[in-house]
């Protein structure tokens, strides 16, 4: 009767159909031994699915951190923006952004915010800085300069703006 059940990208290389009973099969485990689950995943359609929260995590470390509809349907760090960007999306012909860049080498850490030599948003203070967990809810947080009262407004892209709508009007959870 495990408490914290931990899978590391179960669903990885699988056909949908596989997908779901492996899914199905993390539900039916929870809710008969009333367990926790913690799923790393690179699949944000299964994250959407199955998380209740979600931690976005660049380069070893937590960058945002919410509720499955605050990380999906509010995202406030630029590499969230960035995944959901590069989702693959049946609803619309828009190409698909990709990420600038390679991830760092970690072996030596860049100074600063890990994200900043990818992300077209990055401030100065972003080369310098580690950005601490900014406060956006009880709930949501995120690691971002951006966030920080004395920073430029920057505008969610439009391109998660415009899939934010489609998913509001197929019906998704948040009404915000």
């Amino acid at each position: 009767n495990p408490r914290i059940l931990f899978a590391d990208e179960p669903t990885t290389a699988l056909d949908v159909t596989i997908q779901s009973q492996i899914l199905e099969l993390f539900r039916n485990i929870q809710k008969k031994f009333r367990t926790a689950t913690i799923l790393v995943s690179h699949d944000l359609s299964v994250v959407a699915g199955v998380a209740d929260r979600v931690a976005v995590m660049y380069a070893g470390k937590i960058v945002e951190i919410g509720t499955t509809e605050e990380i999906f349907y509010q995202p406030k760090h630029p590499y969230t923006w960035a995944l959901l960007s590069a989702m693959p999306d049946v609803d619309t012909n828009d190409r698909l952004e990709a990420i600038p860049g390679t991830p760092p080498n970690m072996i030596y850490p860049p100074v600063g915010d890990a994200f900043a030599d990818r992300n077209k948003y990055a401030l100065k203070i972003d080369f310098e800085m580690q950005p601490p967990m900014f406060k956006i809810s009880d709930t949501h947080y995120a690691a971002t300069w951006l966030l920080h009262p004395d920073a430029p407004k920057v505008e969610i892209p439009k391109i998660i703006t415009d899939r934010i709508a489609r998913m509001k009007e197929k019906g998704g959870k948040s009404n915000a």
